[in-house]
């Protein structure tokens, strides 16, 4: 009889934690989040934080979409498909200046990893090289939309180059198979180009060397969610930088949580996530901490906006960005 009591009184406890997690599920704000491409290392941050449970934590049921480019992201974010993405700052930038109710709220890279990959023979010593080439690079990419302003910095007509329309996961291949003379890709993305193209015959160019210093990667939402759920905004910066404290830290760790959500090659995304690293080791972030927003800085990109990029910018700078959903205290980097 004891043993039956027992039995029963276990089969509830069950019962009761099955149910309180099924009420804790109808609990969670469920939101989308849009990635500015498709899987690669910089994207672990987010499956660490959905495998760690601290989405969960923060009461959100975060469903993570895969992206295809910035320009893509302002879109989906402005037309309210996702709460939340990922964008090159330029980008959002020029989209709010052209209508798009779309806002930066806080900062992923801070150094731009902008580049253009070429084979070393091909004659390309300096970016104005570029000038007369073909340039492969999918039409909604960050690179594509932020061309003209770079190409006026370096002092050269944006349309002296001929652009090919190629998808995302292709230029590896592009530049391999010579489909183009300069396939522009983030300087991240180098051990990919170096399984294309046999790294003693890469060469790369790095825009941030030559000028370019506009704010890179950012999270960015739109002015509704700010308005009416802007402790969504909170919670989730909260969980993401806590991921990517944990991200610098670990590397090794989250390319393997990363491999139980995508088929990846965890030895290719790793090289990239430890590139990605360099791109976070700035006074800034040391002094103020990973996801910081420089006014002066963003500034700069706004100006740099308007005047390469063919918008007119009718907007306050605090208008573009706001750094109140930023964690307090924030995530601080030892290195």
């Amino acid at each position: 009889m004891l043993k039956k009591r027992g039995s029963f009184v276990l089969g509830t406890m069950v019962l009761a934690l099955v149910f309180a997690g099924f009420a804790d599920a109808r609990d969670l704000t469920k939101m989308n989040f849009q990635l500015n491409w498709k899987i690669t290392g910089d994207h672990a941050p987010y499956y660490v934080a959905l495998k760690k449970g601290w989405f969960q934590e923060e009461g959100l049921d975060v469903n993570i979409l895969l992206g295809q480019g910035s320009a893509y992201t302002v879109q989906v974010v402005d037309t309210g498909k996702a709460e939340i993405g990922i964008s090159d700052a330029p980008v959002p930038i020029k989209g709010r200046a052209q209508g798009a109710k779309v806002k930066i709220i806080g900062i992923i890279f801070d150094k731009h990893p902008n580049c253009m990959y070429f084979w070393r023979e091909s004659g390309i010593k300096k970016p104005q090289d570029i000038v007369g080439k073909t340039v492969a690079v999918p039409a909604a990419d960050g690179h594509y939309v932020m061309w003209p302003a770079f190409a006026k910095q370096i002092g050269v007509d944006p349309a002296s180059v001929k652009f090919v329309n190629i998808e995302p996961t292709a230029k590896p291949a592009a530049l391999a198979s010579k489909k183009a003379d300069v396939v522009f890709e983030l300087y991240t993305g180098k051990p990919f180009m170096e399984k294309a193209v046999p790294p003693e015959h890469l060469g790369a160019i790095l825009w941030s060397d030559h000028g370019f210093n506009a704010y890179a990667h950012s999270y960015i939402t739109r002015d509704e969610v700010i308005q009416k759920n802007p402790e969504l905004l909170r919670k989730f910066l909260k969980a993401a930088y806590r991921s990517w404290d944990f991200t610098l830290k670990n590397p090794e760790e989250a390319i393997r949580i990363l491999a139980e959500y995508h088929p990846i090659n965890q030895t290719d995304l790793l090289a990239n996530l430890k590139l990605v690293m360099e791109f976070f080791k700035t006074d800034r972030y040391r002094k103020f901490g990973i996801g910081y927003i420089d006014p002066d800085r963003m500034r700069d990109t706004i100006d740099t906006v308007g005047k390469y990029m063919n918008v007119k910018i009718d907007f306050k700078p605090e208008e573009a960005y706001t750094s109140q959903f930023l964690p307090s205290p924030p995530y601080k980097l030892a290195f």
